[in-house]
This record gives C-alpha cells, structure tokens and sequence, in this order.
C-alpha cells in the first residue's frame, strides 16, 4: 500500500529519481529470511548522502553478510516530505521500500551539525517517537556514528547508543550481538543495551546520568563503575577487505560522482584547529598494489570515468607519483581522469608534475586557514607564504584555471592585520598569477572550535564580530581576480552550539524542527527564524555555547569519551598556540606524544618503499578510426525509468557501456567523451516503447552481442530491444508519434475531443529557448486522438514547424488539466511498428 502510493506521488516533485532506487549495484535481500534488517540512514538529500564514502563503506561490509541486510534512507525534499506527510506515507528504504520502523537497527551517520533537525523529519513522518526513553520496545535500535559522535551529548536523549571512532568492525560486531539477543534474549530493551555497552567504541547514553552547576555546566555520572569512559574504535590498517569494491552508482548528479579511493586515512600534520586531524589519528595508507587492485575491479563494476583520490592530505601520500602513474595506465583507452583537489608545493616533484599535466583539471583548493604567518603559527598549519605562492604558481602553470583559497575568521589570538591579511595575500596571488581567464575564489567562514582538538575550550566569534570580519573582507577586497564566498554566519552560530553543547539542547532541536526548520546545511533551506524562536521558546542562549570562554577547569560534556589524543597533549598544544611554537609532523620526525599509537596494534601504517611494477601487464593498443562502425540501438524505457531526465539518460547509457567491456570510440582533444548521440530527448516522466540511440563500436562486435552486453548492465525499465549498423543517412525527425495517455483525475470527454478537433486552429505563444516569442498552433500538431477506455486516450502527434509538440502541451492547454494531474498522469510513446 505505501510502496504503491509513493509510487503515485513521483511525478509531483522535483527530481524523482533520488528517491526511485535500484542503481547499480544495489543489493536486494529478502527481508523475512534474515536475522537482521539494518536501515543505513543518511539524514540529508540523496545528491549529498549517496556520495558519501562511509555509508558505501557500511553498506557493503553489512551486505556481505548472508543474514543480514542493510537498506538505505534519505531525507526527502521539502515536497515530497509534505506529500508523504499528507498521504501517510512513511519513510522507505531506497531497496524494497520497507517502512523505516520496520527494520531492526536504524543507523544514522552523523556528518555534520546542520543535519540533525533532518533527522527529526524522518522519525516523525515514520512515527518513530523522537526520544529513546519513549521508545520501551528493543526495536528499532537507533544508532549513530560518525564525526559528530565524538560529542553525542546533544543527541544522547534521542539516541540509544552510538559508535565513537571507526565503525568497520564495530558495526558487525554491533549486528551480531544484536541477532543473538533476538535469538535468546529476554526481549528487553535494557537487556540489549548492557551487551551492548561491552562492545569496545559504543556509548549507551541510559548508562550516564546529567546533572549541572550552579554556571549551567553539564557533568555526567557513571551509572556503572566498570562503564566510566568509552574509547574510540580503532582499524588497525586499511585493506581490500574493508573497501566497498562494487559501490553504488548513483542516479541524477549527486556532488561526488567519481569513484573514490580512500589512499589513507589519518593525518600527522596537527593542525591545531582540525578535529578530523585528531580523531582519526593514527595515519594509515594503503598500498599502491591494493588501490590499483581496487581500482581495476572498482572501475569495471561501476561504469566511472572519473577517480577521486579520498584522504585528509592527500598530497602527504608516500608513493603518490607511483599510485598516479598506475592509475593513468589502467586508465588507458578508457577515457577516465583523475580528480587531484590540492597538493602541497614541496610535494611537487618533477615526475609528479609530469603526470599532473595528463591529468584532466577539476578544482584546486588550498587551505592557508589563515593568511598571515603569525597565525598559522599558533594553529600549526606548517605552511609558508612562499610555499603557498609557489603552490598556486604550479597550479596556474599545471593547466588549473581557477584556484580555491579557504581561510576562516575567528581563530585564536586573530588580530585586526590577521583580517586585512586576507585582502592582501589574495590580492596579491591573483595580481602575480590569476593571469588571462584564471581566477581566484576565496572562501570564508566563521571558526567553529570542535571537541577533542587543543581549541576546544575557545570562544566562538559572536554573530556582531562576524558579520562585521565579512563586511571588512567585502570592502576591502577588490580584486577584479578574486571571487569573495562566504558560508552564511548565522549557519556557523547554529553549528557552533550543536558541535559543543549538551542534553538540554535536545529541547532546543525538537523545538526548531517543529518551527518547521529543515535542511539547515543548504542555504535556500536554512531558517534562522525558525532557530531564534526556538532559542525564546526553551529560554536557551546559543552563546551559552559557542562564544562564552570555558575554564580549565570547567568540565565538558564529551569529557567521557576517549579518543586516544590525551588531554595532557591538548594541554600542551594550547600552550604552544600561545607561544607561537610549531609541533613537527610525526610522519617525518619524532614521535610528537599524543597518546594514540601503542605501537603494537595501533600505530602508523606507511608505505615508504619503492612500488615494485607489474612487468607482465600489458594495455591494448588504441583502435584506429577505421576499427570503429556506428551502430544504431533501439530501447524501451519504461516505469521507473521515466524519471530519468536526458542528461541522466545519456550517463547512465555511457557507464552500462563501459561496464559491459564494449569498445567504443571517443572524440579527440583533451577532454575526450564517448561518440553517443540519442535521436529524442524524452521529457522526465514520459516512458517509450521504442527511442534510438547511435554509438561508434568496435566493427568487429555482432549486434546481438551488443545488445546482450548492454540489457546485463542497463537498470530497471531501461531495455535495448534491437541493434544494427546505422545507415548513413542522418535520422528523420518528422515522423508522427502516438502516445497513450492515462489520466487518473481527469480525462477529457469524447465531446470535449471532438469539439478540439473540429477547430481549424487552437495558437499559444511561449518563449523560444533564444527567448523569442514563438506562435504554436496545437490544433495542427494533433493528428488524431481516441478514447481507448474513459480514462485513456491515445493521441497521434505531428511535427509543427520542424518541431515535436508533446501531448502535455494539448492537455494542458487545450483541455485545462492542472499541474498536479499531469503530475499524476501516465504518457507512454508507442512503438511505430
């Protein structure tokens, strides 16, 4: 019932393919025959949460597993929340559209602070109540993880437990103690959460009680004695065996549609503002033979044409000019880049800029954080003006055309030349370097001190000093170079006091979230409003939290959880702050004493020796132009498939293509793409019996392999139902077309369809894509319409002037029907045979 209704309401919103399901490489289970159903949920947009290397990571690790399935959720976009929410529509995973209450264990990722009202969205449209002492059943067991889990404490009342630190092992050890608690268990939710509690890297926030001083400070107590702190989940070392190597390709254009390749994890530069750089410590590579393994078999199963090297510093990898010169040559014939966001100068080798140059440019970003030496300094960014310099030199000289400058506002110790040292040092690379068509983006935001990092217990800049920071920046700084960008401050305020607060400002959240605030990360969504009520409604103050100083002595609300980083060693780091003292990369120099490795188990994992290479590999020479024949494919694209937009269409076309193995041609120059080109461009929500498409292949390639090789690898409702060489001829486009309509709410009598036909002429007018106005006569682009049932009609279209008008144009036009029923309304183009 509300798989088919959801089903209905796909053609009202925007971008429905987000929420259709069933990519490639999607894992579909039986849900009655396993011991465990996990719902995987990443509490943003789908073009944000499947791009999201962690969840493949969990996805793929819980998937292998024959007695368990994992299926993920998204948050919906405001329309169709409001549509659910009006047809009583819970939130379904993307696989079997199972409500999300139904499953076991509700798993949320927790990235970032202006997601959690988001998370609130999807409990109540599945009437899941939001706090976990509402919730007397063992399940759904809800559980986070991820960056913002090192503090829970403004979760906690929400939550049932939650990882702290990597969650590859945890989570399956998280997964079978739970089915051996179903299976002989008591039943009891208290049960599940003492074992669980045992589990190394879980916090179960029942098993701490609040209190708070006279100043308003939380404390927590131990209920336990054995449970008093919980220590991060450690994975000792990266291997295939904890990599994703079949991810899932996402539909529509999510934000990272690359394969990525995760080279390292962990970072030993110790900047003293990086909360990543310190709990994800130690640094742990992967070997160049694993990555190259896993791009092989990662590249064939996905259809990619572009890789994203994936770490904290991915410039800091030891074997990058070997990694890179193997990933170009598996790449050979096969068109693909390989994205190289930012690297450091003194990185730069010559064999590294050599193999840069063959690289196809994407961004570049830098990241001074702050734009005098003084102050990068005191945050131990390790980096020079000249090293900076040369770096945005190389890149403008490598072929980048526009370089990315990231620097915040608010660190500590920041003095007024620190601010104008932006306008300088910007102004300065863009007059030197930004020559021609290059440019410079600089980017701005507010500091947000994070837990666990040695500026944990700073104040925030208060919203005043800010917007005051910004408006200097955008006086100051005009360079005809230089883009200014900032992120919105009042956004870093709501940030800021999620990232350190406590239990109270669960009240906060509830309160907000039924303000009707959503999607607080994307601007277009953000409600600050909506907070500021909050804030008057609960009689709490957001400065409470982010701009108030905290005392050494003062207790923090994450004091409980222990990420191996010492607080002897924080201690240190701020003293070194103050003094302007640098603390040397570890990767390079002594062991600096954070407390972290044990040099047994954990400890960094390096690659320092020379890469050893595959003589035995060899790559097929390229093809000539006379290898390649042009083929002409007919295909059906049906049910779901009608929500695939062209653009969609023709990535999803190219990346079976490429799955399959097939050889095909691609056009010269230095951003080759596949010779593809579709007759039709069907508009999103229209389905066809029959479209063509024209692709230069190998010659050697009967047509019925083709047409084979693509129906293994073509998703659901996307089918090739015949194939031959093309002729010669150009395609003919002024064909009539029938189509079948159906309409659910209203369809047009056979009165009104006559009355229609027996006009001479029926003319509109709109706007060209030129933004002329252009003249249409719909009467004479009908050839025929007939009622096949009352609610059915069958229309026969013809060109108009050249062009194709669509039955969506008559319909609405002509016979009145709203927007929403042609939301509602199915249109199929028939096959001419």
């Amino acid at each position: 019932m509300h798989r088919q209704n959801y089903q209905d309401i796909l053609g009202l919103v925007q971008s429905p393919t987000r929420y259709a399901g069933n990519e490639v490489n999607t894992v579909h289970k039986d849900l009655d025959q396993m011991d465990l159903t996990f719902a995987l949920v990443f509490p943003d947009l789908y073009e944000i949460g499947t791009s999201h290397f962690g969840l493949q990571i969990l996805y793929s690790i819980l998937n292998r597993e024959k007695n368990i399935a994992a299926e993920r959720f998204f948050t919906p976009a405001p329309d169709l929340e409001a549509l659910m929410a009006q047809k009583n529509i819970p939130c379904l995973s993307m696989e079997s559209k199972t409500p999300l209450a139904a499953f076991d264990i509700i798993g949320i990722s927790l990235l970032y602070e202006l997601n959690f009202t988001n998370i609130l969205t999807m409990f109540s449209l599945s009437d899941i109540p939001f706090f976990a002492q509402d919730r007397d059943q063992a399940f759904p067991l809800v559980i986070g993880g991820g960056p913002c889990a090192f503090n829970p404490e403004p979760l906690a009342d929400f939550f049932d437990a939650f990882v702290i630190g990597d969650g590859e092992e945890t989570v399956l050890a998280v997964s079978r103690t739970v089915i051996a608690f179903k299976h002989q268990g008591d039943g009891k939710k208290s049960t599940l959460l003492q074992l669980l509690s045992g589990i190394a890297g879980v916090y179960v926030p029942k098993f701490f009680t609040p209190s708070f001083d006279e100043n308003g400070c939380q404390k927590l107590s131990a209920v336990r004695e054995d449970y008093t702190r919980v220590k991060r989940a450690f994975l000792p070392e990266l291997t295939q065996d904890n990599f994703p190597m079949d991810p899932i390709v996402p539909f529509g254009k999510p934000v990272h549609d690359r394969l990525r390749l995760e080279i390292a994890r962990g970072c030993t530069r110790g900047c003293r503002f990086c909360q990543a750089g310190m709990i994800y410590r130690p640094v742990r590579e992967r070997s160049v033979p694993d990555l190259i393994r896993i791009a092989k078999t990662s590249l064939a199963s996905t259809g990619y044409s572009d890789i994203s090297l994936l770490s904290l510093s991915t410039g800091d990898y030891s074997r990058l000019p070997e990694l890179m010169e193997q990933l170009l040559a598996i790449s050979r014939n096969q068109c693909n880049a390989i994205s190289l966001p930012s690297i450091r100068a003194e990185r730069l080798t010559p064999e590294l800029m050599t193999l840069i140059k063959t690289v196809r440019k994407t961004g570049f970003t830098i990241a001074p954080e702050a734009a005098t030496q003084r102050l990068r300094d005191i945050i131990n960014k390790n980096l020079t003006e000249d090293s900076i310099r040369a770096t945005v030199k190389n890149a403008f000289e490598l072929g980048w055309k526009n370089i990315k400058l990231y620097f915040m506002m608010g660190l500590p110790f920041e003095e007024a030349a620190d601010i104008q040292g932006i306008c300088n040092l910007s102004s300065s690379l863009a007059s030197d370097y930004a020559k021609g068509k290059r440019s410079i983006n600089v980017s701005v935001t507010t500091f947000i001190p994070k837990p666990h990092t040695p500026f944990q217990r700073h104040p925030q800049l208060t919203l005043d000093a800010t917007m005051e920071r910004l408006a200097f920046l955008k006086k100051n700084l005009g360079h005809p170079k230089v883009n200014l960008k900032w992120q919105d401050p009042r956004m870093s305020l709501v940030e800021g006091m999620f990232s350190r607060g406590d239990r109270k400002l669960s009240q906060v959240l509830t309160a907000a979230h039924a303000n009707g605030c959503r999607l607080d990360g994307w601007n277009d969504h953000f409600d600050y409003g909506g907070w500021q009520k909050a804030f008057d409604q609960t009689g709490i103050d957001p400065d409470f939290y982010t701009s108030r100083h905290r005392t050494k002595n003062e207790p923090l609300p994450w004091d409980h959880i222990d990420t191996g980083v010492s607080q002897l060693f924080l201690k240190k780091e701020w003293e070194n702050a103050a003094k302007q003292t640098l603390t040397l990369d570890c990767r390079d120099q002594d062991c600096t004493g954070c407390g972290v490795c044990d040099f047994k188990q954990i400890k960094p994992i390096l690659h320092n020796s020379p890469v050893t290479r595959d003589m035995h590999q060899t790559y097929s020479p390229r093809l000539s132009d006379e290898a390649f024949a042009r083929y002409k494919i007919w295909f059906s694209k049906l049910n779901d498939a009608r929500f695939f937009g062209h653009l969609e269409l023709a990535t999803i076309v190219q990346r079976s293509v490429k799955r399959a193995g097939l050889t095909v041609k691609y056009s010269k120059g230095f951003n080759p793409s596949m010779r593809l080109a579709f007759d039709t461009a069907l508009p999103v929500g229209m389905e066809s019996e029959s479209e063509t498409f024209y692709i230069f292949l190998d010659r050697k390639l009967a047509p019925k392999e083709i047409a084979q090789a693509l129906n293994r690898q073509l998703p659901t409702g996307l089918t090739v139902t015949g194939c031959s060489l093309a002729a010669k001829d150009t395609p003919e486009h002024d064909q009539t077309c029938r189509y079948l309509v159906r309409l659910f709410t209203f369809c047009p009598d056979t009165r009104a369809v006559e009355r229609f036909m027996a006009k001479e002429e029926f003319m509109v007018e709109d706007l060209s894509k030129k933004g002329k106005i252009r003249k249409t006569d719909l009467r004479q682009s009908v050839a025929a319409i007939a009622h096949r049932t009352p609610d059915t009609l069958e229309m026969t279209m013809q060109p108009y002037n050249g062009r194709h008008i669509r039955p969506t144009a008559v319909l609405t036009q002509c016979f009145g029907l709203s927007e929403e029923a042609m939301g509602r309304t199915r249109i199929k183009k028939l096959s001419q045979g």
